[in-house]
């Protein structure tokens, strides 16, 4: 019976230690994997004459990287920083473009990185899909554009005419604020193109309450005028 149970009690033991062995290699590969140097974007899509800084993370002080375009007429690699922690990407005509990077440990290779990069051309007319909406205060609503060539890629910027009647968040999401009229502006930074939007925010009807705080606003969209074809 002592044998049985000194047996029982051995396994036990050994199972235990199996365990704990398979458990902290995977731990500790985990956290190198973390540290392991990474680029900030590994795919970037990027319109014609702009320019893109790429980082790496996690170098090391005997780190150093070199960046290589594999094809610097379409994005070429400039101003690299010292021991290559980053470099601008710039965007020279429409294409496609892969950019390497190789960390090095003096002769030794840690990691090769990618990155693959598209050149859209720039955005060259730009207007909203509605002329004039209509919402209440706490609505919610996406304003949509339409930019052309549609194969472009710039994303406009917005800004509110009268912020404390309607804001608008850098994706094109109006917020109403407090009754009023306020005209919203989309911008394209390459071409100075530029369109509005007229919206109108009504006062709440009597049996509609505000959402109560810490309630989420409604999302919608009351009344609209579409642009013609």
């Amino acid at each position: 019976m002592k044998y049985f149970i000194q047996h029982r009690r051995v396994l036990a033991c050994f199972f235990l230690l199996i365990c704990v062995m398979t458990l902290i290699p995977e731990k500790t590969v985990s956290a190198a994997a973390s540290q392991k140097p990474k680029l900030n974007i590994r795919k970037l899509e990027i319109t014609l004459g702009d320019t893109f800084r790429l980082r790496i993370y996690n170098m090391k002080k005997k780190y150093k990287a070199t960046f290589t375009s594999s094809n610097t007429d379409v994005v070429s690699v400039k101003n690299v920083k010292s021991a290559g922690k980053s470099a601008v990407l710039s965007a020279n005509a429409i294409g496609s473009a892969t950019i390497t990077v190789v960390v090095k440990k003096g002769k030794r290779t840690i990691r090769q990185l990618k990155c693959k990069a598209k050149v859209s051309p720039n955005a060259v007319s730009i207007k909203f899909t509605h002329r004039v909406i209509r919402l209440h205060p706490f609505d919610q609503t996406q304003l949509d554009t339409i930019i052309k060539p549609a194969t472009s890629t710039e994303q406009p910027v917005f800004e509110s005419e009268d912020t404390e009647v309607a804001t608008i968040s850098s994706f094109g999401i109006v917020t109403a604020n407090s009754p009023g009229i306020t005209t919203i502006t989309a911008t394209l930074l390459s071409t100075n193109q530029t369109a509005t939007c007229i919206v109108v925010v009504e006062e709440e009807d009597s049996e509609t309450d505000a959402p109560a705080p810490g309630q989420n606003p409604v999302t919608k969209q009351i009344e609209t005028k579409e642009l013609p074809e």
